[in-house]
């Protein structure tokens, strides 16, 4: 199992698949390399693919410490180094756009080729004039109860939020499987990086994504419902939007064989 050392101690694993232009795929919240189990097969056909779990997340050193989207972000610029990536195009879900979108603000599209956003919103939290925050709307208080949720009754929340991701509710064996894989990181840092996440707003980053953009968005999706890849695809200088009328907020799992051949076509 391919480990990489943090430059704090964590080791953070992650797999290496095929041969070409490297792509990185990068989790959601609380998730980890397991998820892109229907994509990386069709990928690595023409791709080098890496697929990583984040600190605290699957595979990956537990620890309190670092639980930030940007510390993410320089853990993925560690993987870069170690592995003497260069050219890359990342492929954030989830919470992975947001870490995309850490990267690009303290390193700019240095090393980047291009990046692919699936199904994330720049800006969680209510704002005046903001259209697309987490659910259609979501506030202080509903952050704080989630949080406090999440910590006293972790499954009574997490798993309604799973079944949530999807356009139809999967079966109960399937939200346990999920749930059982985001147990793998410890309550504490998934609290932690969920503030981090719920605070940041990364809307003045947009610009700065100076390379090619993919937005996958799913049509059905209630984390983030409304035309949110329209709007996204009017702020960036370079992207495409590919929205997936079947698909909530996890495309790649609900639409693989057409999800695989539009992010194949992208890169």
């Amino acid at each position: 199992m391919p480990y990489l050392e943090l430059p704090d101690g964590v080791p953070m694993y992650y797999e290496d698949h095929g041969a070409g232009r490297p792509v990185v795929l990068i989790h959601g919240w609380t998730m980890n390399t397991t998820f892109w189990a229907q994509n990386v097969p069709a990928l690595s056909e023409g791709n080098r693919v890496i697929t990583v779990d984040l600190r605290g997340h699957g595979a990956s050193g537990k620890t309190d410490e670092g639980h930030t989207l940007a510390q993410y972000a320089r853990d993925i610029r560690s993987l870069f180094q170690h592995l003497s990536l260069d050219d890359v195009s990342l492929v954030g879900w989830s919470m992975g756009t947001a870490v995309i979108l850490a990267y690009i603000q303290q390193f700019g599209c240095d090393q980047l080729r291009s990046v692919a956003f699936v199904d994330q919103s720049p800006r969680f939290l209510d704002a005046a004039g903001w259209e697309f925050p987490l659910q259609g709307g979501y506030s202080h208080d509903d952050l704080a109860i989630f949080v406090q949720a999440v910590k006293y009754a972790r499954p009574s929340v997490v798993k309604p939020f799973i079944a949530a991701c999807f356009a139809e509710t999967p079966p109960d064996e399937v939200i346990d499987a999920v749930y059982a894989e985001t147990t793998k990181m410890s309550t504490s840092a998934a609290c932690a990086i969920w503030y981090d996440m719920a605070f940041a707003d990364y809307r003045r980053v947009l610009p700065a994504v100076t390379v090619p953009a993919l937005l996958v968005y799913g049509a059905q999706s209630k984390i983030f419902p409304g035309p949110l890849d329209e709007w996204l695809a009017a702020q960036l200088p370079s992207a495409k939007a590919v929205r997936f009328e079947h698909s909530g907020h996890v495309p790649f799992f609900e639409e693989p064989e057409r999800f695989n051949e539009v992010l194949a076509e992208f890169l």
